[in-house]
């Protein structure tokens, strides 16, 4: 099940929570679970946006919190905390992405070889996932452009917080941001998409 809205926070109390988490691991959890309620809801979201499947976004929001839980004590506070956490969901989703594809393509293959030996009159189907001129022509980008269009306009990253969570500079992650959503408005027209 998705999880709720996010309360909200500045940014210094989400920094404290993490120093706090960094500090408390993995004896006293209080700092962390706060962390998790602050976060869950967008981190979901942008799961759901990469994988689109609620159940593989709730498997990798998990895995996400489940990274933060361990690899805290590694955050050095170079990036906000908000950026080093979008940094392991872009991370943990794109390669589940290619672990789902390869599994897609086998299904694929599975069900071509089945095709094949079935006698006729018998149909296979593929259950449809989230569809729409939008989202069909959002998951037809390449995943560098598919990935800035889901931090800006889902996760609603800005762009310092995009360069720092794709390691990219400033002015490469404009320059990709631009790109991706020129990319996408020719691929669905400009009269369906709106900024």
């Amino acid at each position: 099940m998705p999880p709720k809205n996010k309360p909200s926070a500045d940014d210094d109390s989400v920094e404290t929570l993490a120093a706090l988490c960094q500090v408390e691991l993995p004896y006293v959890t209080t700092a962390f679970e706060k962390l998790v309620r602050l976060f869950e809801a967008q981190v979901y979201q942008t799961c759901e946006r990469y994988l689109r499947s609620p159940a593989e976004a709730e498997e990798a929001t998990q895995d996400v919190f489940m990274r933060v839980f361990r690899n805290i004590k590694k955050f050095k506070g170079a990036s906000s905390f908000k950026t080093w956490l979008f940094r392991i969901v872009a991370n943990t989703c794109a390669t589940r992405y290619r672990s789902l594809r390869r599994m897609q393509e086998r299904h694929e293959a599975y069900v071509e070889a089945a095709k094949l030996s079935t006698p006729e009159g018998e149909s296979f189907s593929d259950h449809d996932l989230e569809s729409g001129p939008i989202t069909e022509a959002l998951y037809a980008l390449a995943p560098p452009d598919r990935e800035v269009l889901i931090l800006r306009h889902f996760s609603e990253l800005n762009l310092n917080e995009i360069a720092e969570a794709l390691q990219l500079s400033l002015s490469a992650a404009k320059m990709r941001l631009y790109r991706a959503e020129r990319r996408l408005k020719n691929a669905i027209g400009d009269s369906i998409y709106q900024q």
